[in-house]
């Protein structure tokens, strides 16, 4: 790998983390959905762990970032990555007037990628 690609998959990686650390998790009782959302957030930060050890499948996010190739999650990837995307497919997105929205959709958004990439380079 070169420095050049390094420091891109580095940045990256960071950025990633950021997207992660901004998803909200709200308080129980208050929203229907926070036992989903909490597992979405738990699987970002599970798939995080899994990409900073893997170069290869962090080179495919940044590509599908580019918007290269349309994400796309290979069915027959391990089964602790499929039943993270199914939780993310199944958990309804915000819309309208939400308070978080600005944080909600960027990092949903980044996971998707992020397990999409992850689903062509890990080993089953």
């Amino acid at each position: 790998m070169s420095v050049a690609v390094a420091a891109d998959t580095g940045e990256l990686l960071a950025e990633l983390h950021r997207l992660c650390e901004r998803l909200p998790v709200p308080q129980p009782g208050w929203h229907p959905y926070v036992d989903q959302i909490a597992s979405c957030r738990a699987d970002f930060e599970h798939a995080l762990a899994l990409v900073a050890e893997q170069t290869q499948a962090l080179e495919r996010a940044a590509a599908l970032l580019d918007g290269a190739t349309e994400p796309v999650f290979d069915a027959a990837a391990s089964p602790d990555l499929t039943a993270a995307w199914r939780r993310l497919e199944a958990l309804p997105l915000p819309s309208g007037q939400h308070p978080y929205l600005d944080e909600i959709l960027p990092a949903l958004e980044a996971h998707r990628l992020l397990l999409a990439a992850l689903s062509r380079t890990i080993a089953r």
